[in-house]
């Protein structure tokens, strides 16, 4: 054909990281798009001096630095920043769409008191007011839940119902939570991070690195660069997607078993005939995988075969610096044990702290003194609270309160989510959007949008290295908004429960203290790196493993695969206007989503190319279309999330469905974690 593989992927590689993750092309779009559609809401164009700004894109589940043109001091167009380390000069679908969010028809413009099925509007001061009243009646009623594990706004809300008397902080599930579980089961304390860019073979069990799996920018620039490196990477998944065409092979692997090809992979290299017989629990270790994972049974179980599992050992074990990423399909769902596996496959080869493997950073600094110690606020266990409260086995909270986060559209078990938080006494959004959790608030405190407030992000998951971002506000709020860092503090002081800081700024100041950085030179757009990472005794077998429950194939049902596509939203964001022209034929038909299966599949199923099917769970249902593309592995369905909106405005609201629905999760016993990655659906005409 003219082009040998390694050619192809080269061209791929760069073609992917020549758009997405530089900003030449995004920039254009987002250029045209603000100045060019005729939408009313639009602003019209100003002309003035131009500049760039440094800014936080916080839309998907990571924080990174960008650069926002601004033009008469109005911001026009996002692009990466190529001195900031999780960007690299890179930006993602989201973060290139971030401008068009100011002035989104979904924001909410001003404070809003329920008054029967709809809202009025109120004064900041009368919601203030409200808030520290219900506040007092509450006392140790109080809940919170916040979707930025990054920033401070997190540690004053979580601060203030510490101050309350309450434990009951929650984050929304993601990958840091199970991930730093699993360090502690192997010795250690501390975030998780990974080298990807001096790793010198990457191999991802279910991470979607150009996806959902940490940031999304970065690992774009670190596949790019791999080509002139001689990096190999290798994505194991049940179907091709973004990541797999730019890396080196796809290794088709059932949905939810990444973790138990990890135990297969540490039982072939352990049987290897390498003396290990001084590694503190090796010996038990050792013993179980051999046993419990050996390479039929893991064959058996993943879809994998022997030879591969094999030729997979044999690759890790000879390169030099391999790393190993174990995750969710869509960066979220597994649980300690499942990224235990991962974990104790890279300590086996020895890539636990260490350059191109994976890094233990240190906590953040905690500067509120009523809020939770991070580590304690991951391992307390969302879903299963909402499960509880909807399930009546806890009393439901006297006040909620909801901070960037959406838990009514973006929950495992949603139907007793939603339940749970219809239950709460009284709940406040400080959402900056009209998202369905909002739309179930009795009071919503609208947050300034990103680009109108101070804002901060310590070491999102995944980071290689500490660090640390400030941005200031770029425009005064355009609507009568309020920073809910600022508005928190106010309502504290007002309710009687002073959290030590007048604004949030102080906060900010503080935290920037703590670590040794200097606060005017991040707030221009200097990230703090830190340089110091914990030294800790490390053990295979320090908690004894377990082995991994997997959903059997009863000849009914199909594994369901899910995946997030960052252009049509993520947990905090719905569709952005402008990126509904990216959406592609073949992803929608209509307002109807597709899902994908193989021609064998669909032919099992008796349907056929856009057939309107249900997806059925024992937790809900989803409707949608079948696409066939042979890039997914047999009896499996692949799902996008991101659809199936029922607030925010036109641009999302009625497309698809939201498959969130078909989400089940159940508890890890023994660490009481949740875990949902893994499901099986059943599939009808609809």
């Amino acid at each position: 054909m003219g082009i040998d593989r390694r050619s192809f992927i080269s061209l791929v590689a760069g073609g992917v990281a020549g758009s997405l993750f530089t900003p030449v092309i995004w920039k254009s779009l987002d250029d045209v798009s603000i100045w060019t559609q005729n939408w009313p809401w639009i602003p019209r164009l100003q002309y003035g001096e131009e500049a760039k700004v440094p800014a936080l894109c916080k839309l998907g589940a990571d924080a990174y630095g960008i650069q926002v043109k601004t033009v008469a001091g109005r911001p026009v167009a996002a692009e990466g920043d190529a001195d900031h380390p999780l960007s690299q000069g890179g930006i993602c679908p989201l973060g290139a769409a971030s401008v068009h969010m100011l002035y989104s028809p979904s924001r909410v413009k001003n404070p809003k008191l329920k008054d029967g099925s709809s809202f009025k509007d109120i004064s900041w001061e009368e919601a203030e007011d409200l808030l520290a009243g219900k506040i007092k009646e509450a006392g140790a009623g109080v809940a919170m839940i916040s979707g930025d594990e990054t920033g401070s706004v997190t540690d004053v809300l979580a601060g203030l119902v510490g101050k309350a008397g309450s434990d009951k902080t929650f984050l929304m599930p993601g990958e840091s939570a199970p991930a730093a579980a699993a360090l502690a089961m192997i010795g250690g304390d501390g975030q998780v991070g990974y080298d990807i860019e001096n790793a010198s073979y990457v191999l991802l069990l279910g991470a979607d690195a150009l996806g959902s799996w940490g940031n999304v920018a970065r690992n774009g620039k670190a596949l790019g660069a791999s080509r002139e490196k001689g990096v190999k990477f290798v994505y194991v998944g049940p179907a091709q997607n973004g990541t797999s065409a730019v890396c080196d092979s796809w290794v088709p692997c059932a949905p939810g078993t990444e973790a138990v090809l990890a135990l297969g992979l540490a039982a072939v290299i352990s049987a290897g005939g390498r003396d290990r017989a001084s590694w503190a629990g090796y010996a038990d270790f050792a013993k179980f995988v051999q046993s419990a994972y050996a390479p039929e049974k893991v064959s058996e179980i993943t879809g994998v075969s022997v030879d591969v599992i094999k030729g997979l050992a044999q690759e890790l074990v000879r390169a030099g610096r391999p790393l190993v990423l174990t995750a969710a399909g869509a960066g979220q769902g597994l649980g300690a044990f499942e990224m235990a596996a991962g974990m104790s496959l890279n300590l086996l080869l020895e890539r636990v702290n260490t350059v191109g493997g994976v890094r233990i950073l240190p906590w953040s600094p905690k500067v509120v003194e009523s809020a939770p110690e991070k580590k304690a606020l991951l391992a307390a266990d969302l879903a299963g609270y909402l499960t509880s409260v909807a399930e009546g086995a806890v009393e439901a909270p006297a006040l909620l309160m909801v901070h960037a986060a959406n838990p009514a559209y973006a929950m495992p078990n949603l139907a007793k989510a939603q339940a749970a938080i219809d239950k709460a006494g009284f709940v406040v959004s400080f959402s900056p959007f009209m998202d369905e959790t909002a739309a179930m608030a009795d009071l919503i405190m609208p947050d300034c949008y990103a680009f109108e407030r101070l804002d901060d992000a310590y070491s999102p998951y995944g980071s290689g290295q500490p660090n640390y971002t400030v941005a200031g506000a770029i425009i005064k709020p355009v609507y009568d908004t309020k920073p809910a860092g600022d508005v928190i503090l106010s309502v504290a002081a007002k309710a009687g429960l002073e959290l030590g800081f007048e604004t949030f700024e102080d906060v900010v100041k503080a935290k920037a203290e703590a670590l040794g950085a200097d606060f005017d030179a991040l707030v221009e757009g200097g990230p703090w790196l830190g340089e110091e990472f914990p030294v800790q005794e490390l053990a295979l077998w320090a908690t004894p493993l377990k082995e991994i429950p997997v959903a059997a194939a009863d000849g009914k049902s199909l594994a369901l695969a899910v995946a997030f596509q960052l252009k049509v939203g993520s947990a905090k964001v719905a569709i952005p206007p402008f990126n509904t022209n990216a959406i592609r034929f073949n992803e929608m038909l209509g307002k109807d989503m597709y899902v994908l299966m193989n021609g064998a599949t669909a032919k099992n199923l008796g349907v056929k190319k856009d057939d309107a099917v249900k997806l059925s769970a024992a937790s809900g249902e989803c409707k949608a279309r079948v696409r066939i593309f042979e890039g997914v592995m047999n009896d499996t369905v692949v799902a996008p999330l991101g659809f199936g909106h029922t607030a925010w405005d036109d641009f999302s609201r009625g497309k698809g469905d939201n498959v969130f629905k078909l989400l089940a999760a159940e508890a890890e016993g023994e660490t009481g974690l949740s875990r949902f990655a893994t499901a099986r659906v059943t599939v009808s005409k609809a």
